[in-house]
């Protein structure tokens, strides 16, 4: 795993929206995925975004994930663009690339990270409850492109 790099932009967008068309649905950059058009002014003045990468090729990105300090809520984080390909799942690539993320909110002294993550995501939902994540609240979300749920979750670090 290593840190995003300008040039990895293009890769990412279009891993995640494969990710999205495993549900039926589409990456939306006028919308909810605008942040993934400027990574580096949405995640790295009060946050970081990493990406997973194949072993024996370095521009193949697999995966991803992303913390923002929260600016307006102390010692918190909101944790963002964590996804996996599917051909990458149940190898422990997701617990390492969470437990970074935890080390980063750890040296930053986070104490509470959380996240927004679409009902459908049944997968990662699991994988959340694994690892201390505490369910809560759904909401009904609507960015222009086509209205969706999402669960929120929270863990104290």
């Amino acid at each position: 795993m290593r840190i995003y790099r300008s040039q990895d932009k293009d890769s990412i967008i279009q891993m995640i929206d494969s990710i999205y068309k495993e549900y039926g649905d589409f990456i939306y950059l006028e919308g909810y995925d605008r942040d993934l058009l400027d990574i580096e002014n949405n995640y790295f003045s009060n946050g970081k975004f990493w990406v997973e990468t194949v072993n024996d090729d370095d521009s193949k990105i697999i995966g991803s994930i992303a913390v923002k300090k929260e600016l307006d809520i102390e010692n918190t984080a909101l944790m963002k663009r964590f996804y996996l390909l599917p051909e990458y799942r149940g190898l422990g690539l997701a617990k390492k690339m969470h437990n970074t993320a935890i080390d980063w909110c750890k040296q930053n002294q986070i104490r509470k990270l959380h996240l927004w993550s679409d009902t459908r995501f049944t997968r990662a939902h699991s994988f959340y409850q694994k690892n201390g994540y505490k369910q809560g609240e759904t909401i009904d979300r609507y960015d222009g492109g086509m209205p969706y749920q999402e669960y929120y979750f929270m863990k104290l670090l």
